[in-house]
């Protein structure tokens, strides 16, 4: 059977898999680099990388205590970062215009220096699930008041809810689904769950037009 850093390793490798698919069918015809759209595809190649690099680190590195299990441990923890400010910046993007935009995008790559600091200093993850937390509030947040601005929100409102519920495992200290453990058990329920957050994002601008008013 296999060990609970085994199966995290594994079930790492078939999310990043998963991600960089629905990232590729985000990056569709008709849509321009910059906009809400394409920066969403970026947002979940991001994650989705930051995935890979789990896995590798899981499967090779940390499996035998290798120096280097250090340096792929911050190497994840800052792609997870950037992926949670591509996400605000996206938010962003789509849902705001003018003066509040600039401000939202300043104050989150402003508030990224936390996390980045706690990365490359100590060994704390809290840093990084609050500043992500935070980013998919801010989108959750947004896309309620703006409810019926495109068809995907409530398949993005129901998979930022379910993300939320599942990365309280961490902190908790669940130990995940029997067999599976807590990351393993992390990455399972994260499968469907970027599946909606895939959809949510189907529906935002393809152009790089101002936010509707």
């Amino acid at each position: 059977m296999l060990s609970e850093l085994a199966l995290s390793a594994l079930t790492d490798g078939i999310l990043a898999c998963e991600l960089f698919f629905l990232a590729g069918l985000s990056f569709r015809p008709g849509v321009q680099a910059g906009s809400p759209a394409w920066l969403w595809g970026a947002t979940l190649a991001l994650i989705g990388l930051a995935s890979l690099l789990g896995m590798i680190d899981h499967g090779f590195y940390e499996a035998i205590g290798h120096p280097a299990h250090r340096s792929w441990v911050v190497a994840t923890r800052v792609v997870i970062v950037a992926g949670s400010l591509a996400m605000i910046v996206t938010a962003a993007a789509q849902y705001l215009a003018g003066r509040w935009r600039g401000m939202v995008m300043g104050a989150a790559a402003l508030g990224a220096l936390y996390p980045l600091g706690m990365i490359l200093t100590s060994d704390d993850f809290m840093s990084v699930i609050l500043y992500y937390s935070a980013g998919l509030l801010l989108l959750l947040g947004l896309s309620v008041a703006n409810l019926r601005q495109n068809s995907g929100t409530w398949a993005m409102i129901l998979g930022i809810l379910v993300t939320l519920g599942i990365s309280g495992m961490i902190p908790a200290q669940s130990s995940g689904f029997w067999g599976l453990g807590l990351y393993g058990s992390y990455h399972v329920l994260l499968m469907p769950t970027v599946i909606l957050l895939y959809l949510g994002g189907c529906g935002f601008r393809r152009g790089r037009g101002a936010a509707r008013s």
